[in-house]
């Protein structure tokens, strides 16, 4: 899943960092209604624009180009402090296009972005909760060989989360598994599942107007790609894991500059049934990303915020087929994120 209006991380530690969250620990108050209840909440609404240009130097000594162009035309958060809960629903529009020496592909979608968080204060600066999220993908791909084919994706996600922070030490985590499941429909080209889990864990420490963090992560995966008459494309297991450190710095006027390094790497194991020329073949790639942005309240009710993103990833095989040219496949990212939410 690509980014939302508010990443849920951030969106968990606004719905637990509210000082009415001793409310929530006693439930519906018997002197005030549902709907009264309801209407005690904040929040936002915004959009947002990613420009994705990335270009692969393949096994066979070609070069595939692509760009993709996500508008999230609207976005809406709500927040209810005195139930610890918080809801988040964004319409996109993307579009892809690719671009090789004797092929192109493009590709238009919708996509709806569906979470729902609900937290619980444990006290002494513990709290804890859970997050499920749908992202749901209609799109119609066109190439020189389908005019309007149509794919729908769902990708589920469900993670349980746990918090804590030191007010006396200006430090905490934040942590969470998750359970990830994704459905893929494309028409004559067949179906794919993805089906995961993964570990999150995000240390923290702010020193006055600094913070200084690192993210931890690891997941595991099966994938399974079948062709329409039900001929296996692929059969795998996937890996991955990575460190990013992060450095970030809090101005006097309400602007947040920040900055991310990932290093990390993932492996893709085939079975001996994989098809396309992939059985028993396993596939290795180092990652390397870089992610500079900047965020800044105007006025006490819009946050604007802009980012940009490189990232360079270099894979082999443990095998060539007879038509690759070289082992070794290259991605080069360049990344522009824009946002600007309007807060209630």
């Amino acid at each position: 899943m690509k980014r939302t209006l508010i990443s849920v991380s951030v969106a968990a530690a606004l719905a637990i960092s509210f000082p009415t969250l001793a409310a929530s620990e006693r439930g519906m108050d018997a002197d005030v209604g549902f709907l009264d209840e309801a209407m005690q909440f904040g929040g936002h609404v915004g959009t947002s624009l990613e420009y994705e240009d990335k270009v692969t130097d393949g096994f066979n000594g070609t070069k595939k180009k692509e760009r993709t162009t996500t508008h999230e035309v609207f976005g809406v958060y709500y927040n209810n402090a005195r139930w610890n809960l918080s809801a988040l629903y964004g319409l996109k529009l993307e579009n892809r296009e690719q671009k090789e020496p004797s092929y192109f592909e493009n590709e238009d979608g919708i996509k709806q972005l569906f979470s729902l968080n609900k937290g619980f204060d444990l006290g002494n600066g513990w709290a804890t909760g859970a997050i499920y999220e749908l992202e749901y993908t209609r799109s119609k791909v066109f190439s020189p060989y389908v005019s309007g084919l149509r794919k729908s994706l769902a990708e589920h996600s469900f993670r349980p989360y746990l918090t804590y922070y030191s007010n006396e030490n200006n430090w905490g985590f934040y942590s969470n598994l998750e359970y990830l499941y994704s459905a893929e429909d494309k028409s004559e080209w067949g179906e794919r599942t993805e089906e995961g889990y993964s570990l999150l864990f995000k240390p923290y420490k702010r020193f006055g107007s600094w913070e200084l963090g690192v993210e931890l992560y690891y997941q595991i995966k099966d994938n399974e790609d079948h062709q329409a008459n039900g001929g296996i494309n692929e059969i795998s297991d996937f890996t991955e894991k990575y460190i990013e450190p992060i450095v970030q710095y809090s101005f006097d006027d309400a602007g947040v500059l920040y900055a991310r390094i990932r290093v990390g790497e993932n492996e893709t194991r085939n079975a001996s049934n994989s098809g396309g020329g992939n059985a028993d073949i396993d596939y290795f790639k180092d990652i390397r990303k870089a992610t500079l942005g900047y965020e800044q309240a105007v006025g006490d009710s819009w946050l604007l915020k802009g980012e940009y993103e490189y990232a360079n990833e270099v894979e082999e095989k443990s095998k060539l087929a007879g038509w690759e040219a070289k082992n070794e496949s290259e991605l080069k990212q360049h990344t522009v994120y824009l946002q600007a939410l309007y807060r209630f």
